[in-house]
């Protein structure tokens, strides 16, 4: 677990009152809404890419921070911006870091969609009160959708489908259910949505520890051998993150 989950978390529920949590997440939501202009100003090519990560990184005490290791981030997005892509989907946003990264190197009439399931067991899901933040994120004529919704139902494909202006995209990134299982079913799903050259990304591909019963690495052992693919990992033992992409033919 990174250090701000800790800073956030290091008062437990049996220690504070259940109205002292709650005012400490208000005050937290109210400094980064004061600061959150300072975000929005950061585009490309104004900023390098770099410069825009490590902003999201440090934004209101890891208010937003991305749950990834900066160098493949960096990588992922400069792979990214060189595409351009005009629709996204993003499945599993969490505290919305990524999601904020994505939107500065995709076009700037940009269709951008996250699909994340509340309370889910990868992330826990972003609350009602988190949208405004995200939708603010937008720059130019881009287009934000929230969809809140378990991944792996039809409806929610359905809805995603209608909300793209073609029924495509060019990007998703599956950063959702890190089962095995899960993954799989993401890509099945989404994975069908992505026109030919577009990417479909996957976040966590390097090993976990057996106690997180995730199996993306085992996923992608096999997408690799079947498909044109990229591999953006620091190190291949640092037990966690790693990002991979697949190139649609």
């Amino acid at each position: 677990m990174i250090s701000t989950e800790r800073e956030l978390h290091a008062l437990s529920p049996r220690a504070t009152p259940r109205w002292a949590q709650i005012a400490r997440r208000l005050a937290r939501a109210t400094r980064a809404a004061w600061r959150l202009r300072e975000l929005r100003h950061l585009t490309r090519p104004e900023q390098s890419i770099e410069e825009i990560v490590d902003a999201v990184f440090t934004f209101s005490g890891g208010f937003f921070v991305p749950l990834q290791i900066k160098s493949e981030v960096v990588a992922f997005l400069r792979m990214v911006e060189q595409a351009r892509p005009k629709a996204v989907i993003e499945i599993g946003t969490a505290r919305g870091g990524t999601l904020f990264l994505l939107s500065r190197v995709a076009a700037p009439d940009a269709t951008i969609i996250s699909v994340d399931l509340p309370g889910g067991p990868w992330g826990g899901g972003y609350s009602y009160a988190r949208v405004p933040f995200y939708r603010a994120f937008r720059w130019a004529s881009q287009k934000f959708h929230f969809v809140r919704a378990d991944s792996h139902q039809i409806r929610s494909l359905d809805r995603v489908r209608k909300l793209l202006p073609d029924g495509q995209c060019d990007l998703c990134l599956i950063d959702g259910d890190h089962s095995y299982e899960g993954a799989k079913q993401d890509f099945a799903m989404y994975g069908s949505l992505v026109r030919s050259a577009g990417l479909v990304a996957f976040h966590d591909i390097v090993k976990h520890a057996a106690r997180y019963r995730a199996g993306v690495d085992r996923l992608w052992a096999e997408l690799k051998l079947a498909h044109r693919h990229v591999e953006l990992v620091e190190d291949w033992g640092q037990g966690s993150c790693g990002i991979g992409v697949v190139i649609r033919d």
